[in-house]
């Protein structure tokens, strides 16, 4: 095994300390893989709920192009997305979401909200605070994996 700094072991060690809650709170949300959430997610969140195929790719790097492809074609089984081939390229595909990913999506993110609004009253300010900051200190480490 790698050497490694402490401080690179402590993050370690909190990340696998965590996955199991993340997890937990991810299967009392939704019934959905992790990585379909995700999908749902980008496309929620983007500007007109559509991205192109190859987007969706660069977004979800390291997942091979066939996994992207076998994930997206359950979704669209489920109703969760359309895809549909440009007209001008017919080699490019675009994901849009549908009404009912949609509403999959908004009911996962109420789930989540519901729990964490539960459990919040059993942090202190400060801890909450701590919290909020942690996001911006994950994604300044994690943002150019």
């Amino acid at each position: 095994m790698q050497q490694t700094n402490p401080a690179v072991e402590e993050i370690i060690l909190g990340m696998r300390n965590m996955r199991p809650y993340i997890r937990k709170l991810f299967s009392y949300a939704t019934d959905m893989a992790d990585a379909e959430m995700l999908i749902l997610s980008l496309l929620y969140n983007s500007p007109d709920g559509k991205m192109l195929l190859s987007q969706l790719h660069n977004e979800l790097v390291p997942v091979r192009a066939s996994k992207l492809t076998n994930i997206t074609n359950k979704l669209e089984d489920k109703g969760y997305i359309k895809k549909q081939r440009l007209k001008s390229d017919r080699r490019k595909v675009i994901i849009s979401i549908t009404p009912k990913g949609r509403h999959a999506y908004e009911k996962f993110e109420d789930a989540l909200r519901e729990v964490i609004s539960k459990n919040i009253d059993r942090l202190t300010d400060e801890e909450k605070e701590t919290l909020k900051r942690s996001f911006v200190i994950w994604t300044k480490l994690l943002e150019n994996v």
